[in-house]
């Protein structure tokens, strides 16, 4: 009964929450796109996300911190799906504002641990990520290393196996967008992209879910 109220909760509130954010992907969209910048899309994807975590973690602290990452994941996402790109003015305050959320529940709880390791998860994530970058010529860019980084901070959190699980993943979503021709983009040395922004914000929710 009691999962079942946070679902509705958590629903409501991504449809509120959701619409608002959508105005971030029409600012941020450098071309137009009327299905993913509509209210409505962005609403739906929301309060179908928050209303899982709601599902799943119930009445405790961690809530509001997933709650934010997704409510900006879900306009990240869509962004990277149309256009490739994970806007800084975006990424920066994401994970600035996971950092001090998990901090807040470290303080509140008086147990740094998990805070030190999600820190630890972050620098692992997105150093493995920046050396990608760095190695595969422009194959990578610095949004997904900044997305890497937030998805080592959330499934840090939990736990080592659990960044692992995220970024297999988000890995495994990227090889399946791969046999997508509408996804996939021919890069200018013939490579093949495709946006793994999505993908990685996917897999920490998907650990997220998995581990309540």
């Amino acid at each position: 009964m009691a999962s079942s109220w946070w679902w509705s909760c958590g629903a409501a509130a991504g449809l509120v929450l959701g619409a608002a954010a959508s105005g971030l992907t029409r600012r941020f969209l450098r071309q137009e796109r009327k299905l993913a910048a509509t209210w409505w899309f962005g609403a739906v994807l929301t309060a179908a996300a928050l209303g899982l975590l709601g599902w799943r973690v119930g009445a405790r602290g961690e809530l509001a911190v997933y709650g934010f990452v997704t409510v900006l994941a879900v306009p990240l996402a869509v962004i990277d799906w149309c256009e490739h790109r994970l806007p800084r003015a975006l990424m920066g305050p994401l994970l600035a504002s996971t950092m001090v959320g998990f901090a807040a529940l470290c303080l509140v709880r008086r147990d740094p641990a998990p805070g030190a390791r999600a820190l630890a998860a972050l620098v692992a994530a997105g150093g493995l990520f920046l050396i990608l970058a760095v190695t595969t010529g422009g194959g990578i860019g610095a949004g997904d290393v900044s997305a890497a980084a937030v998805v080592g901070l959330v499934a840090g959190w939990i736990g080592w196996a659990q960044v692992a699980g995220a970024l297999l993943t988000a890995s495994l979503l990227g090889s399946v967008m791969v046999a997508v021709p509408g996804v996939r983009r021919r890069a200018e040395d013939g490579a093949v992209a495709v946006p793994f922004g999505p993908c990685l914000l996917a897999g920490a929710l998907v650990m997220v879910l998995a581990n309540g």
